[in-house]
């Protein structure tokens, strides 16, 4: 089995991408209005998502030295067992203690998958002599994600009439499933087995801080995720506004994630021929405009047109922002630098996912939604202010 894997890496990274896609969007769906129908506020609900980022924050750089001494396998299965056992506790909790509980081991998970399994696809295409295929790779993984939410979503759609918490229990058992079979299915990789816990917190610190384009990457990721707590927030209230019930909200999560998928394949396919700065720079700028667009209130035509701007701005990003930094980042060192970005970029967010659930019980989601046109235009200033000093 593992003889057939390490030949097909492609195929293995979209496989891994799309199962957990799926797990994710029987909760993401619904996710804001389940724990709103558990009692929760606003600003309670900004909390326990906190509690996850904090954690995940915390975690993330000391996982990803444990990634790359012990092996980024290991790490990975390790994170999609604690997130389904996380998701267990959500769909069994009633009070926001119990949430809290969930949100530390979804948070555990998130930090050891953060840098894993991307700097084991990355070294494994080094040692197979194909490092060119790594973006298109992550463009496809990318893809593969977004195809995953759009069955998750038309899944919930179709089919689902239960009470919420199921889809959290069925989310949870695709999790740890699918940390059993990239245990068994991948042998693992390091970045340096047998070193030491201290001397490569140093070395990566060190190298991250000399290094503008690490800096600057991890910067625009915090604005990215500061847009996307934002379409967390209004995304699935509005819709409700608008009149769409709850069963149906699957659909519209299928659209977001269609919209994604076409924009993570499509900056894929085009990172050979056009700089990345350039491509970001145009996923910033799609994603403004999808923010002002629900920001008119045009009802749920103007919410549709606005997500799917924004999925194709955020599908496209993600992607092509992890496979350029990678090519700053040296192989002994990617999983641990990997982590220590997605530290800076969940950290960014911990203060702000408490006051923008404030902020928009106190301004409204249009508001909010030209919070994430400033943050958008921000991380565009930003890239052009790299491209100039490259």
């Amino acid at each position: 089995v593992r003889s057939f894997w390490i030949c097909h890496v492609h195929p293995f990274f979209v496989c891994t991408r799309l199962v957990f896609a799926i797990a994710n969007a029987l909760t993401g769906t619904i996710g804001t209005i389940y724990l709103l129908g558990r009692g929760l506020s606003y600003t309670e609900i900004g909390l326990v998502w906190s509690v996850t980022l904090f954690f995940s924050t915390v975690l993330d750089f000391p996982t990803g030295n444990f990634a790359d001494l012990h092996g980024r396998k290991t790490a990975y299965v390790l994170g999609v067992i604690s997130i389904g056992v996380g998701n267990f506790i959500f769909g069994v909790g009633e009070t926001i203690a119990v949430f809290f509980v969930a949100a530390f081991f979804v948070g555990f998970g998130a930090a050891q998958i953060s840098g894993s399994i991307s700097s084991w696809v990355v070294d494994e295409q080094i040692k197979a002599g194909k490092q060119d295929e790594v973006r298109k790779i992550f463009g496809d993984g990318s893809s593969a994600s977004s195809i995953g939410g759009i069955v998750g979503g038309l899944l919930i759609g179709l089919f689902f009439g239960g009470p919420l918490e199921v889809l959290y229990f069925i989310s949870a058992v695709l999790f740890i499933g699918l940390g059993v079979f990239v245990f068994a299915a991948i042998p693992d990789n390091y970045g340096k087995p047998g070193g030491k816990w201290i001397s490569l917190p140093k070395e990566v610190i060190s190298y991250f801080v000399h290094s503008l384009p690490l800096i600057i990457a991890s910067t625009v990721l915090v604005l990215t995720f500061a847009c996307y707590t934002v379409f967390l927030f209004l995304w699935q209230p509005l819709a409700l506004e608008y009149g769409i019930l709850k069963g149906d909200l699957g659909y519209l999560y299928a659209i977001f994630m269609a919209g994604s998928a076409a924009g993570a394949f499509i900056m894929g396919r085009i990172s050979k021929k056009i700089q990345a700065i350039f491509i970001l720079l145009f996923c910033f700028a799609i994603t403004a405009t999808g923010f002002f667009t629900i920001s008119l209130n045009l009802g749920m035509a103007g919410l549709v047109t606005g997500l799917l701007q924004f999925a194709i701005g955020y599908g496209g990003f993600i992607p092509v922002l992890y496979a350029w930094m990678n090519t700053f980042i040296p192989s002994s060192i990617r999983a641990s630098s990997s982590s220590l970005i997605g530290t800076i970029g969940t950290g960014g967010i911990i203060v702000l996912q408490v006051l923008m659930g404030a902020f928009v019980e106190l301004w409204g989601f249009m508001a909010a939604s030209l919070c994430a046109v400033v943050f958008a235009l921000v991380g565009g200033i930003l890239l052009i202010i790299l491209y100039k000093r490259m």
